[in-house]
């Protein structure tokens, strides 16, 4: 599963994607009625999607490149042909932008929080 993160001047492609977790805020909203057992309902659409990716590289220098594009802020893309549900246009927001190293396997991971943003 090739995963492409398009920035302002390239692309980042992390040579896997360990895990994705996102969620959207159910913002529609219920008003409880004093002496009545229905409340009143006021309907809303759920937000964007918000939440985190870890990005694993094999290569130090292709993890650091990744972890400094990604503090720049910009409006950035993902895709993956082989799953296309976690396409998106995001920022990284309301997290630490962090990164990570695995001494049992030598590998990088940078962690991403974001939130969905509409293209």
């Amino acid at each position: 599963m090739t995963t492409t993160i398009a920035h302002s001047a390239g692309v980042i492609v992390p040579d896997l994607i360990e895990t994705f977790e996102a969620s959207r805020e159910a913002r529609t909203v219920v008003h409880d009625v004093l002496n009545r057992s229905n409340p009143d309902i006021t309907l809303r659409t759920a937000g964007l999607r918000r939440g985190s990716l870890s990005c694993r590289f094999v290569e130090e220098a292709s993890a650091q490149d990744a972890y400094v594009i990604l503090a720049v802020p910009q409006v950035l893309s993902m895709t993956n042909a082989d799953v296309p549900s976690v396409a998106m246009s995001f920022v990284v927001a309301e997290g630490d932008l962090a990164l990570s190293l695995n001494k049992g396997t030598g590998a990088f991971w940078v962690t991403i929080p974001f939130v969905e943003v509409a293209p």
